[in-house]
């Protein structure tokens, strides 16, 4: 088999059952799509295009043998794609798994468990190949080292058994320990990377409504994510809401449904402009006034906590 069909076959076969390939490499990543041209001055096109939980855009390039140039490509696209604004990434998912705009938007922030207009942030990129050129990962590690460019590398390896085939992956830069150090310092330092702390976080904030939920949530050491201005809420145990601080409002992502959702979240906010998403597993929905606010923050804390919600998976299989 020559270099591009095994390339492709590859790509196929990871494409088709991402789960499996992110499991052997230990990541969790979303496929936006497959043979992406990372922008409209070249024609080249990226192998597979991802995002990880964090929301860092993930380039993935697929390479039969030992090709120098393998990394120089990578970095490249990760420069263009560093460019892309949130909602390209919406349509190129959309475009690639025939989705309408709207479940693509909603797949995406379930995955990152925010806001879409909060992923590639980041850029970060993954090599595989059936072996490395020892010049790629001294170049690699210089970058990795220097200028903090996160790259992995992954050998890979193709057998069958019983007519079915199998893949492995062996992580060759960094060694495994660093690897998994490096993603827990990255995943910290991204904590504070837009806002050194919640009063610069603040700054930004023009609805004093918005402001005084973030602290209140604050002082009652509610969950928080800084980098994303996010306050998270649990219920029984399991993340149900979380509400992305915007200047002007609080974006409000609910997780699962509960019998007349759509109705409870109407009659007690002011103009919450409630909407079914991702394939009606989810709703999303805005707060804009104090009054909102605190309706929101009774719901979750008292009203809400006895009420049993059906998980997505469970209504995905309802409406199959």
């Amino acid at each position: 088999m020559d270099a591009d069909h095994w390339e492709r076959d590859l790509q196929a076969m990871i494409c088709t059952d991402p789960d499996s390939f992110c499991e052997e490499i230990g990541e969790n990543l979303w496929v936006i799509g497959q043979e992406v041209r990372p922008s409209e001055a070249v024609p080249d096109r990226i192998d597979i295009l991802a995002t990880d939980e964090d929301g860092t855009t993930v380039v993935i390039e697929l390479k039969r043998g030992t090709h120098k140039l393998q990394l120089l490509q990578a970095i490249s696209y990760a420069g263009m794609i560093s460019k892309w604004p949130s909602d390209r990434f919406v349509q190129t998912l959309a475009t690639n798994y025939k989705q309408s705009y709207d479940d693509a938007r909603a797949d995406i922030e379930e995955h990152v468990g925010s806001d879409v207009s909060a992923i590639n942030q980041d850029q970060r990129i993954i090599l595989v190949a059936e072996d490395f050129d020892p010049a790629l990962l001294i170049a690699a590690e210089w970058l990795h080292e220097i200028f903090e460019v996160d790259i992995r590398c992954y050998r890979l390896s193709l057998s069958q058994e019983g007519g079915n085939d199998y893949l492995t992956c062996t992580c060759v830069y960094p060694p495994i320990e660093i690897a998994a150090l490096t993603r827990g310092s990255e995943k910290a330092g991204r904590t504070s990377a837009s806002w050194k702390d919640w009063d610069d976080a603040l700054k930004a904030i023009e609805n004093p409504a918005v402001s005084d939920f973030i602290r209140a949530a604050l002082a009652s050491n509610q969950e928080t994510r800084l980098y994303r201005r996010q306050v998270i809420y649990r219920i029984g145990g399991k993340r149900r809401f979380w509400v992305t601080c915007r200047p002007a409002f609080g974006y409000v992502w609910q997780l699962g449904r509960f019998d007349v959702d759509e109705q409870f979240w109407e009659t007690r906010l002011s103009a919450p402009n409630v909407k079914e998403v991702n394939d009606k597993r989810g709703l999303r929905f805005y707060l804009r006034t104090a009054a909102d606010f605190d309706a929101f923050n009774r719901a979750v804390g008292d009203d809400l906590v006895l009420t049993e919600f059906s998980e997505p998976d469970q209504l995905e299989v309802r409406g199959a």
